[in-house]
């Protein structure tokens, strides 16, 4: 089983053979720590890197996601660039999931917050499990929230 970037970054050992193996829940929650991490991330690196560089645009350089904070959550283009970002971004940081699919929730009048969900496959060696993760952005912080 993979480790989330942020282990690997940091050098966690992984735990003592104790004959007991990783439980799903433990590695959903490693998950939702490591997607907190990415979301709470800022990188425009993206953006300034030029396309034909396409392992440069693709690598930990760019981790993070995109400020959104000029965008509106009342446009509904703007909403879409959002879900789209958030697709793109997990989908090349965390490979421990696939088939990923972002839900923007339906903006509530006077919440200054983007609520989201996360549907994905978690990879599990052979089998795969689905998965969700509800998310939300308090945008008076500017901090995410994954659950």
């Amino acid at each position: 089983m993979s480790r989330g970037l942020m282990d690997r970054l940091v050098d966690v050992p992984l735990p003592e053979d104790t004959g007991r193996g990783i439980s799903v829940t433990e590695i959903r929650k490693g998950i939702a720590a490591d997607l907190e991490n990415l979301l709470n991330t800022r990188s425009e690196a993206a953006r300034l890197i030029p396309e034909t560089f396409k392992e440069c645009r693709a690598s930990s350089l760019t981790f993070g996601i995109l400020d959104f904070s000029s965008y509106s959550l009342l446009s509904p283009q703007d909403r879409d660039r959002i879900r789209r970002s958030l697709e793109q971004a997990i989908s090349l940081h965390e490979a421990r999931l696939t088939r990923i699919r972002v839900t923007l929730e339906p903006q509530r009048e006077l919440d200054r917050a983007l609520r989201f969900r996360v549907d994905a496959l978690m990879v599990l060696g052979s089998d795969n499990e689905k998965v969700q993760f509800d998310a939300v952005l308090q945008l008076n912080s500017q901090n995410y929230m994954v659950r």
